[in-house]
């Protein structure tokens, strides 16, 4: 009897240090796992690395903590970074945390440092801006790694503290620590609501919501001709009001976003206002005619009269 207790004790207790094994494996997984969707989605989307110092995962709390992201300059650039974060944290609907979609009712960006680098033919922000066309229409060199994966529904993305910095620009002062533009905060509403988002979808959303905001904050102080370049490189990309994403902002951030195909609707509406006016015209004189025409044969038949 004795030696039959003393099996079930010893089972007993390697079953929960199996089942504790497990729980630190998954936890452990879950930082990995999160860690590498960032690096690989952010690799994926701007075509240059993108790296992360430190995710921490808290399953069972439902929140997230990162440090240390990093998206590097493409090659042929000798500023720091293209893109850096100082940190940020995120909360998540513990329940969907086991679905295809996890939601995340907050996620705060904090700390966002931007450096445009015009020492290069393209510049660094151009560069980037072609990857971020390619990756919305599609043409990326590569298949997604985010898929198939989790995806994200985000309630509120909270952007604070955007610093934007210029550098090797010909006839500007500032050197390459100044800050040229500071924004003190955007938040963006029901990202994904539409339709949930990858990881390399959001990271895509947050680099071109920063450098429309730079756009819209930056004129009189960023060089005109860099300004016009980044709305140029903007206006080939969607617009948050057609993601159904609400931006919560002093700063106009769709007029900078999606405005090739509103000037192309513009064009549209305007050649076929000018056709309208042009038959308009033409039915009006044909009227005119018409009725100067009946009132001749109408006169001559009246004066016919005996």
């Amino acid at each position: 009897m004795k030696t039959a207790l003393k099996i079930i004790a010893v089972l007993a207790i390697l079953l929960i240090v199996g089942v504790v094994g497990i729980v630190w494996f998954v936890l452990g997984s879950a930082d990995k796992i999160a860690k590498h969707a960032i690096e690989r989605g952010g690799t994926y989307a701007m075509q240059v690395e993108t790296t992360v110092s430190t995710v921490d995962v808290n399953l069972f709390g439902g929140t997230a903590t990162m440090s240390g992201l990093n998206i590097a300059n493409p090659n042929g650039f000798d500023t720091d970074h293209f893109l850096q974060l100082g940190e940020s944290s995120a909360s998540m609907n513990i329940e969907s945390i086991n679905t295809d979609t996890i939601v995340m009712p907050e996620i705060r960006l904090n700390g966002i440092d931007v450096i445009l680098d015009k020492g290069g033919n393209p510049s660094n922000y151009n560069t980037i801006l072609n990857s971020l066309k390619r990756f919305e229409s599609g043409e990326s060199k590569s298949a997604d790694p985010a898929k198939p994966g989790k995806k994200l529904v985000i309630e509120r993305l909270l952007l604070e503290d955007i610093n934007i910095h210029v550098a090797n620009m010909p006839g500007v002062s500032f050197a390459v620590g100044d800050v040229a533009v500071n924004i003190p905060e955007i938040e963006l509403r029901d990202i994904g609501k539409e339709q949930s988002m990858t990881t390399a979808e959001v990271i895509n959303l947050v680099v071109k919501t920063v450098l429309a905001a730079a756009v819209e904050a930056g004129g009189g102080i960023i060089p005109g001709d860099v300004l016009g370049e980044l709305g140029n490189g903007l206006a080939g990309l969607e617009s948050l009001s057609d993601m159904g994403i609400e931006a919560i902002s002093d700063l106009k951030l769709d007029e900078a976003l999606g405005g090739v195909q509103e000037e192309i609707n513009k064009a549209a509406e305007d050649v076929q206002k000018k056709v309208d006016d042009a038959a308009k015209d033409i039915e009006n004189k044909i009227d005119d005619a018409t009725n100067e025409l009946k009132n001749i044969f109408g006169n001559k038949k009246k004066d016919d009269e005996p």
